[in-house]
């Protein structure tokens, strides 16, 4: 069993990219990424994230914490794959639900768009692999990552939600933040 927190934060767009978005910061991890060049929301290819929120004026920060019992956390210590199978069955479905959530948000707010918590996750294998265009552009959103905003930073001083990892099992809780930009 799992419980989930929620957090959001208002902030205006121009403050949010000199204050967290670091493209030569991050150039590294991110071309060190395994789904460098293999998912349509990864680099490269995506727009520079100033470019893309030009326009924009306010990004509501969303943080959603899933926080995991004493019997999830001994399961996933079985094994990486268990570690991975209780994660799916937690913050897996809790970042698709927010994803959804804010998909139909942006259907009733006219102009506005999607930051994902993560990569792009709508098809089991992206076209990208193949060098097919995307199968689902409508879907498609991009990541912090992908813009190379400092995530750990942004969840800290904007949510108050510090990002923990864990070497073999799952941590006491992890923690997706996705955004949602208006004009």
């Amino acid at each position: 069993m799992y419980t989930t927190e929620v957090r959001v934060k208002a902030l205006p767009v121009k403050e949010w990219l000199s204050r967290y978005c670091f493209p030569d910061r991050f150039r590294d991890a991110c071309c060190a990424c395994p789904d460098y060049e293999r998912n349509w929301s990864c680099p490269p290819g995506v727009p520079p994230a100033a470019e893309f929120l030009a326009g924009y004026r306010t990004v509501y920060l969303i943080g959603v914490k899933i926080v995991y019992d004493r019997a999830q956390r001994d399961r996933a210590m079985a094994s990486p794959e268990a570690a991975d199978r209780v994660r799916e069955a937690s913050y897996g479905v809790v970042k698709k639900a927010l994803l959804e959530s804010l998909l139909q948000l942006e259907r009733a707010v006219p102009g506005a768009c999607t930051v994902a918590a993560g990569r792009c996750e709508q098809c089991e294998t992206c076209s990208r692999i193949d060098g097919q265009p995307c199968r689902r552009p409508e879907r498609l959103r991009y990541s912090f990552s992908a813009f190379r905003f400092d995530l750990t930073a942004i969840a800290r001083d904007q949510l108050g939600l510090e990002l923990l990892w864990a070497g073999e099992g799952l941590p006491e809780y992890n923690v997706a933040v996705a955004a949602f930009v208006t004009r």
